[in-house]
């Protein structure tokens, strides 16, 4: 069964305590302040627009969605958005896994996980080996990236461009969820 049939706009699931569900226009004004809120965004692109042009990005954004070329997620704990990411750069082999951005007063611990299952439902896309991601120049995410033994693909003035295998994603990904589940469950208590 291919990703766009299996996830459509009524896609919502829960994970490791974390909801998960497919972006939406009602999403727009939650996305645009993490989005232009100056200290979030020093290393991902930051939006220069609109509330009223993030709205028609989402518009344009769920056309991709139902062409199954994009997935934007929104995550949800104890019922409060928290977070979001995006797979992208759809391929035959891998995808892209990026916009990975979450509201500072999130739970410690929903990030890494918002993150690993944006991930996992990258791999349960039909066929796909492997993932491309990157992380700014000075951002402290290449620490988490390079515990997934990725290749580094390329290196510019900015940015830091990784590829992970599936594999290798699968085979350390459980210490981060571990962790991440007993810093949440540190702060329930």
């Amino acid at each position: 069964m291919k990703f766009k049939i299996m996830y459509n706009s009524d896609f919502h699931i829960s994970r490791y305590g974390i909801e998960v569900r497919l972006v939406n226009e009602d999403d727009a004004e939650f996305i645009y302040k993490l989005r232009s809120d100056k200290e979030l965004t020093k290393f991902i692109s930051q939006v220069d627009g609109t509330l009223e042009e993030q709205i028609q990005w989402i518009r344009q954004y769920k056309l991709r969605e139902k062409d199954g070329l994009e997935y934007y997620f929104i995550f949800s704990y104890n019922g409060e958005r928290v977070g979001l990411a995006r797979l992208y750069k759809i391929e035959d082999d891998h995808f892209t896994q990026g916009s990975w951005l979450f509201h500072p007063s999130s739970p410690a611990g929903c990030s890494i996980l918002g993150n690993i299952i944006s991930c996992e439902l990258g791999f349960e896309l039909e066929g796909k080996k492997y993932m491309l991601t990157d992380a700014r120049i000075g951002n402290s995410t290449h620490r988490y990236v390079k515990t997934f033994h990725p290749e580094i693909v390329e290196v510019t003035d900015l940015d830091v461009f990784y590829r992970i295998t599936k594999e290798n994603y699968y085979k350390y990904k459980t210490k981060h969820i571990e962790l991440a589940q007993k810093v949440l469950s540190l702060q329930k208590s």
